[in-house]
């Protein structure tokens, strides 16, 4: 499997009134992810697909969600083990990527127990104009390695 996996501490504030994480925290975990894999290059494997899609410039490329889907399939309780989050490249378009995702309980857990999955489509468009930019030969060699088999969402 072409993933890598970033591990995020939960925080009590995570946590609803029923001491489970809150749905509305799986959208900054997810989002913790693709900053870590995208951004900084700190997943737990090193995927160089930072050098690409970095944007340190303002008028460098940047990646603006699309759209999200999350499926939540079993309650994720607030405890002192991080969550897992796995993530890959499920689909490539001209200018727009699905990262796709499975986060998982306790991360440090032998038994692997997925408590969500995702998609999120990101578009990449100019730092400037913020319109759609193709994806360069370069951008396309970072993403290939990590593309994975697409999940497939119950969507309704």
């Amino acid at each position: 499997m072409a993933r890598t996996t970033v591990d995020i501490e939960l925080r009590w504030g995570d946590q609803d009134a029923y001491g489970h994480v809150n749905n509305v925290a799986y959208a900054r975990y997810l989002e913790e992810a693709r900053v870590r894999v995208f951004w900084r290059g700190t997943g737990r494997e090193s995927t160089g697909m930072e050098g690409y899609f970095r944007g340190d410039t303002p008028d460098g490329l940047k990646m603006l969600v699309a759209s999200q889907h999350i499926e939540f399939l079993d309650v994720l309780e607030y405890g002192d083990a991080a969550v897992a989050v796995e993530l890959w490249i499920g689909k490539l378009g001209g200018s727009s990527l699905e990262v796709h995702y499975e986060v998982l309980d306790g991360a440090s857990s032998p038994e692997r127990r997925v408590v969500a999955r995702a998609i999120t489509t990101v578009v990449i468009v100019d730092g400037v104009t913020l319109r759609p930019m193709r994806l360069s030969e370069d951008g396309r060699a970072a993403v290939e390695p990590w593309m994975d088999a697409p999940l497939q969402l119950r969507r309704g």
